[in-house]
């Protein structure tokens, strides 16, 4: 569950709290005057650009919208939960000690700084006045002499405000945020506008009340400490301000009042915070790091191709098998798809490419008799070759022996198995009507699982065949299309190809505008429906031989057609 604000914010839209509501510029529109709302508590939203946009939905509809899996927003409350109070420090501090001066000038800060900052003395304790539009609403104390640990004793006023220290005087565009009090003096000491965290790097309370100042930055520098806590804390301040506007400071020493008291000088400070990384993904890039894969391609125009295909006709349009790929498999009941991937299975165990196969509607022994009966090309082999046949497939195809349905969870990890300790490089499902989703948001769940399957394939660097059946046609003999895979519509959309098989009667096929090429009627169509590599479509016309039961883009004269 997300909270509407963690998701707009997560989402890095500027934005200005009115209320309940969060105004900020139109996704949808080329809005710059934020004429968008979004409520809050409801997540309800809607474009006050009424006659160029004028869109509006709910929470679910937005996240969606904008090409994200939705996310259910936190639940309603049976109860009205009582906004926090904060009280207005009252402190009775007096003139900085001699002992609170002493201190603070062993750290290299100066009577200047001391004095820009206001700090004062109470009972004994250093107090850093926090301020907000002028108003004191935190004071923090630490204590001058170090406990058992060896650490100074902090502490704040009872219920006061998470304010970011030294906030009323930024006026600059860019923000520097820090740990500690001292530090923050540092900075300004050094010529840099900062502010601090109130509460230790390891509290967020304070983001949430400091949004809109923060919002008013485009460039956010942080520079908490160098040590492991620090840059923990630096991971999850990233992700609650945007990694977008982050930038990371790294320091020779711990922190920077220790640069100052090392001696670290201004302008050595200064080309530290000039390096500064920003936080980009590690999966974002720039063209000219791909330079030489590009220049691989371009000299080796082949290798863009794939494992090839039994057919030659396939082949040239299609070029193959490639890796890092997802094929989606179409086409009626009966209509020959089981007979063609398994030779595309022992086409790919003849040049030593592994498969793992999950036949979820088939039981592994009647697949493995099919595939040997295609292997052997004989309907009815002796015993022994059948054995010579079963130990030729061991180390070349591996079996997800289940005939239930299978959560998508169980098969990938089945494969990741199977990719990591045999090598395999080609995974067939049959069919995507065997695996386990969910009944409830199913085209939600399909999405979520192709999108897994294109990512699996990827990070093996394998190909991904699914089989996924068409709607219902108005007759068996209704030739399918792309659009007629049933279910979402995200499983073509992310498949880089996809395959109708389609067998009609042979009147119909025979005059269908793709077979007027040769005049012997085909037995299926081969159609290559997508293509995204090379762009290229088309069908290619197969005939059965009964024979050795496999298809071949070669018409046989001596087939008989009630062996099929």
């Amino acid at each position: 569950m997300i909270s509407v604000t963690e998701y707009i914010g997560k989402r890095g839209f500027e934005y200005r709290k009115r209320g309940d509501e969060a105004v900020m510029n139109c996704p949808f529109c080329a809005d710059d005057e934020r004429k968008f709302a979004i409520n809050l508590k409801e997540g309800t939203w809607n474009c006050l650009h009424l006659n160029g946009c004028g869109e509006r939905g709910n929470f679910y509809e937005l996240q969606k919208r904008l090409g994200d899996i939705p996310e259910r927003s936190a639940p309603k409350l049976n109860f009205v939960q009582k906004p926090k109070i904060y009280k207005l420090p009252q402190p009775k501090v007096q003139k900085l000690s001699s002992p609170a001066v002493e201190y603070l000038k062993s750290r290299k800060l100066t009577s200047e700084t001391i004095e820009t900052f206001k700090i004062r003395t109470k009972d004994g304790a250093i107090a850093f006045p926090y301020y907000r539009d002028g108003v004191v609403t935190n004071v923090k104390y630490m204590a001058i002499d170090r406990n058992e640990k060896g650490k100074k004793k902090m502490w704040s006023e009872e219920c006061a405000e998470p304010t970011l220290f030294n906030r009323d005087n930024i006026y600059g565009n860019e923000l520097t945020i820090c740990e500690g009090e001292i530090d923050c003096m540092t900075l300004v000491q050094f010529g840099i506008e900062a502010v601090s965290v109130p509460m230790g790097a390891g509290n967020f309370e304070w983001v949430e009340r400091e949004w809109d100042f923060i919002n008013l930055f485009k460039k956010i520098n942080i520079c908490f400490d160098q040590d492991e806590a620090g840059q923990k804390a630096v991971i999850e301040l990233v992700q609650k301000i945007g990694s977008w506007r982050s930038h990371i400071v790294t320091l020779p020493f711990k922190d920077v009042n220790e640069c100052l008291c090392m001696g670290i000088d201004e302008k050595t400070l200064k080309t530290h915070f000039s390096e500064a990384k920003d936080y980009a993904p590690s999966i974002l890039a720039s063209p000219s790091s791909f330079a030489d894969e590009i220049h691989s391609l371009f000299e080796n125009p082949n290798s863009l191709n794939g494992v090839q295909t039994p057919w030659p006709g396939v082949n040239e349009i299609l070029k193959g098998w490639r890796y890092e790929e997802l094929t989606v498999w179409s086409g009626r009941s009966g209509a020959g798809k089981s007979t063609i991937l398994n030779q595309v299975i022992l086409g790919l165990a003849a040049i030593g490419e592994k498969s793992c196969v999950a036949s979820l509607e088939m039981p592994a022994k009647r697949y493995l008799r099919w595939a040997v009966i295609q292997h052997l090309e004989n309907s009815f082999p002796h015993r022994n070759r059948v054995d010579a046949a079963l130990e030729y497939f061991d180390d070349k195809i591996y079996i997800v022996n289940t005939f239930e349905e299978i959560k998508p969870k169980d098969l990938l990890d089945v494969f990741e198995y199977a990719a990591r300790r045999h090598s395999v490089k080609h995974f067939f499902i049959d069919s995507l009507m065997r695996i386990s989703l969910p009944a409830r948001d199913e085209l939600i769940a399909q999405r979520e699982f192709i999108s897994s399957l294109v990512s699996f394939a990827k990070k093996f660097s394998c190909h991904i065949h699914l089989v996924a059946h068409p709607r219902k046609g108005a007759s068996d003999s209704d030739k399918p299309g792309k659009s007629d895979v049933s279910g979402s519509g995200n499983i073509t959309n992310l498949a880089h190809n996809v395959i109708v098989i389609w067998r009609a009667d042979p009147e119909t096929i025979k005059n269908a505008t793709a077979c007027l090429q040769r005049g012997n009627t085909p037995d299926i169509l081969f159609s290559i429906k997508k293509n995204r590599e090379f762009g290229t479509e088309g069908s290619v016309k197969l005939w059965f031989d009964a024979g050795t039961k496999k298809y071949s883009d070669t018409y046989i004269d001596s087939k008989k057609q009630n062996d099929r």
